[in-house]
């Protein structure tokens, strides 16, 4: 998703987390947001702020589909300098990122998780609605 929004320009200030329970005979899960003190399309912020809200509502029980979304958007064009942090740092190495993403597929590079027994990012990406090119 921050993949995405850093090629059409945008950044988001709110990011969204929801996840719905595995059981169909009692339909549990919950919808959750929070707005980030900057917008950003940096994976890292977005991930800390999912991951947070996710272990706040998350009740314990089984999960069948998790969803993030960003909205809140502006152009990155234009965004506000942090004396605390290095975020031009991460904002040069996700566009590299994406270059190598972009230029030799999804998954080209991935986060070493993605590399353990249970993973399913190579595996998805090859199918319909796999990671974009």
């Amino acid at each position: 998703m921050c993949r995405r929004s850093r090629a059409k320009g945008y950044m988001g200030r709110v990011v969204s987390a929801g996840a719905q329970g595995a059981d169909f005979d009692r339909p549990a899960g919950f919808y959750r947001q929070t707005t980030l003190p900057d917008p950003t399309n940096i994976t890292n912020e977005v991930y800390r702020a999912a991951r947070e809200l996710f272990y706040r509502h998350w009740d314990g029980l089984p999960v069948r589909k998790i969803g993030v979304t960003l909205s809140g958007l502006a152009t990155d064009r234009e965004y506000q300098l942090t004396l605390f942090g290095d975020r031009e740092k991460w904002r040069r190495l996700e566009r590299v990122t994406d270059g190598i993403k972009r230029r030799f597929g999804g998954t080209a590079i991935l986060r070493a998780s993605s590399l353990l027994e249970g993973s399913q990012a190579r595996d998805r990406s090859v199918k319909i609605g796999g990671h974009y090119k």
